[in-house]
């Protein structure tokens, strides 16, 4: 089991790109996900090669690319413009390393489709995304949320999404599960030994404030240990499936967003590394 660290850039989300990279490196961080907004921001003032220069210099691997939010229920018209952005990002992608982009289903009170369409849709745009990616040797991730009105908030779920998408012959998909979703979808923490090694591609790793499950928003995550996800056990499971990869910080609290960039990611890396 060989586990390297990164951290979600929402973890700090109004921190400069060129801070946010920096203070990932000194703070002890090998990875970092990066935010399709936060890129496309920081692109209007530099270029590709200075983004890839500067993650060349910290030794920084860009793990994934989040993401493609919403894909699976909305309008078509919605669906073709996040092709265009998903097309540019795999394009930056190819440039500096980058070949895992994450695609999160909608929720069914947003859906433009009805009920019993819900899974052969999101199999019919996933299997659009695959085919995309495959044009540019890129992974796609699929990323379940917990929420109760969320789509896909199962594990089960998601991966017979990834099975019946799979048809396609394309190269195959893997899962990309954040302990939030994880708990928040009613999952036992040691559960996550259940899943296919080789379907687990991510681990988002992040506590919660304590509330009923229905009130959680984003918004109450805090450094792990801080919490009551049973991440101890979670870890565990972890363990017990040999997981090798990234774990990835991921909060977006915004109270985190104000603190001292450097003196933030320190603690996350301290309260994120002493469960493995």
């Amino acid at each position: 089991m060989t586990i390297e660290f990164s951290v979600n850039q929402a973890t700090l989300m109004k921190t400069p790109m060129e801070t946010f990279l920096k203070s990932c490196a000194s703070a002890g961080f090998t990875g970092v996900e990066l935010r399709r907004d936060e890129t496309f921001a920081y692109l209007k003032d530099h270029s590709v090669s200075d983004l890839k220069r500067l993650l060349d210099e910290l030794h920084l691997k860009v793990v994934s690319w989040n993401a493609i939010e919403l894909f699976s229920l909305c309008a078509e018209k919605e669906f073709k413009k996040m092709l265009d952005y998903t097309e540019k990002l795999m394009k930056i992608g190819n440039q500096i390393g980058c070949d895992l982009i994450i695609a999160v289903p909608s929720f069914s009170p947003d859906s433009k489709f009805p009920a019993e369409q819900t899974m052969p849709k999101t199999v019919e745009r996933f299997q659009v995304l695959r085919k995309l990616a495959s044009k540019y040797k890129f992974r796609m991730g699929f990323e379940p949320l917990g929420f109760p009105t969320n789509s896909v908030r199962k594990i089960d779920d998601a991966l017979q999404v990834l099975k019946k998408a799979e048809a396609d012959k394309l190269p195959p998909s893997g899962l990309v599960i954040d302990t939030f979703h994880y708990f928040l979808g009613e999952h036992p923490a040691s559960a996550i030994s259940k899943v296919p090694k080789d379907k687990l591609w991510l681990v988002h790793f992040n506590d919660c404030v304590k509330k009923p499950l229905d009130k959680l928003q984003d918004a109450d995550r805090v450094w792990p240990g801080l919490g009551f996800f049973d991440l101890k056990g979670f870890s565990s499971g972890l363990k017990t499936m040999g997981y090798s990869g990234f774990v990835s910080l991921e909060l977006f609290n915004p109270d985190y967003w104000k603190e001292e960039p450097l003196k933030a990611l320190k603690t996350g890396f301290a309260a994120t590394s002493k469960y493995f």
